[in-house]
């Protein structure tokens, strides 16, 4: 685009981009009326969030039928009254304001809330209640970290910008240099992300508990048990000794952790294990642990649900009072195992990963559905509302992967109820 051409655009400035979990917030966005012709810095991720089909009010739909936002409204207040045992889910796809709005329509209807992604396991919550989990902001990681180890993830492929902005290439206080400053540890198994780190160790998923031991008893400075030796026989022992070491010579290390450190078959002891080998390295020098989650608002989502019912993730309403019980209660398992009669969720890219069981009562149950993109699963739900996107034509609050609250603003309007509207009707006509 030449520079005349840029000049009759209409620029928005330092824009946050819930297209991933980085949510950066330095984008400048050229508008003419009201269409995205420009995005810089250039991001795959920016352009196909921003750049994706638009929805309007003819996309509303009650039982595949094409219907007004008030019938909608009245379809889906019948659909959570008769339900005994309605499921509210997929929460990080929308703003804060949002996801509080739902507690309340939760709590009024005695449904159950989710809202950890249905897709990817995070035991942050638990962790820290059980163990302590040392964290930083991405932050911190541009200005300190001389020391990256990316242990089961690739956010050249997951996280585009995390690279250039945050972990490697971004110069920071402490280390001026960016690139030629830091050292990067890939472990795990190969991918886009490990081939360019200086060193790598490859790791099955099923040796990473003993590794994590491993890496333990050399803190501790503890001869290593057997069945530990054993489990690691195949592994390059040599490897993560030479990485214990280059920890201690750090000034800053961090480790970055994705979908295949925190497997939800290995459940939260791989987090907790590294966090007690953490949480000692601290007499000698500092680091901390950052997950690679995804966007864009998950952890926001978690974080109010945890302040209005005192559980990280989710709780039941069912009973009148907050209820946990984490291991039973989520989107995922109450869908495989049809404990739920109705299900209320914004549509999101984790729908294409969503079990085969799950979809299978998606598909039988009544849902209400909300989103800003077109819908593209195999079932038709009960009603469908279309409503603003986030960052685009809503604005509201989301929280970036490192828990860091940001403003997202509407750049431009649509004739579009937003997603916080769209629930408070919900919750008004049921109330009436």
């Amino acid at each position: 685009m030449t520079k005349a051409e840029t000049s009759q655009l209409e620029l928005h400035h330092d824009v946050p981009c819930p297209g991933c979990g980085c949510l950066c917030d330095d984008l400048t966005i050229g508008l003419a009326n009201g269409q995205v012709q420009s995005i810089e810095p250039p991001c795959a991720m920016a352009n196909a969030y921003y750049r994706q089909p638009g929805l309007s009010a003819d996309d509303c739909r009650v039982d595949g039928s094409l219907a007004t936002t008030a019938q909608g409204t009245q379809r889906a207040a019948e659909i959570l009254q008769a339900a005994k045992a309605p499921l509210f889910f997929g929460l990080g796809e929308t703003s804060s304001e949002a996801v509080r709005r739902t507690i309340d329509l939760a709590d009024r209807v005695g449904g159950i809330v989710d809202a950890t992604h249905p897709t990817f396991y995070d035991p942050t919550g638990r962790t820290i209640q059980t163990t302590g989990l040392v964290t930083c902001s991405l932050g911190e990681i541009r200005q300190r970290a001389d020391l990256v180890i990316f242990w089961g993830c690739d956010p050249q492929t997951t996280h585009l910008r995390h690279w250039q902005r945050y972990s490697v290439e971004a110069t920071g206080r402490f280390v001026p240099g960016g690139r030629n400053d830091r050292t990067l540890v890939g472990i795990g198994t190969p991918n886009k992300t490990t081939d360019a780190c200086d060193s790598f160790i490859p790791l099955k998923p099923t040796q990473q508990i003993a590794a994590l031991h491993h890496l333990i008893g050399l803190a501790q400075g503890k001869p290593d048990h057997r069945s530990v030796l054993d489990e690691t026989q195949d592994m390059a022992n040599d490897q993560l000794a030479q990485l214990y070491e280059q920890l201690c010579r750090s000034k800053y290390f961090v480790f970055v952790l994705g979908d295949e450190f925190l497997r939800r078959e290995a459940g939260r002891v791989p987090l907790e294990l590294l966090a007690q080998f953490v949480r000692p390295m601290h007499e000698q020098t500092r680091g901390a642990i950052s997950i690679l989650r995804p966007g864009p608002n998950w952890v926001g989502a978690g974080g109010v649900v945890a302040s209005r019912t005192g559980y990280p993730g989710g709780a039941t309403l069912t009973q009148g009072i907050p209820q946990f019980d984490p291991d039973n209660l989520s989107a995922t398992k109450l869908l495989a195992q049809g404990r739920v009669d109705a299900a209320v969720f914004w549509e999101g890219p984790w729908l294409a990963n969503l079990p085969e069981s799950a979809r299978q009562t998606l598909a039988k149950i009544p849902t209400v559905v909300l989103g800003h993109r077109k819908w593209a699963m195999d079932f038709t739900p009960s009603v469908f509302f279309p409503i603003k996107r986030p960052g685009f034509t809503d604005s509201g609050t989301m929280s970036r992967m490192d828990d860091m609250p940001l403003p997202i603003r509407a750049l431009t309007q649509e004739n579009l109820p937003a997603a916080e509207e769209a629930v408070q009707a919900m919750l008004e006509r049921i109330s009436a």
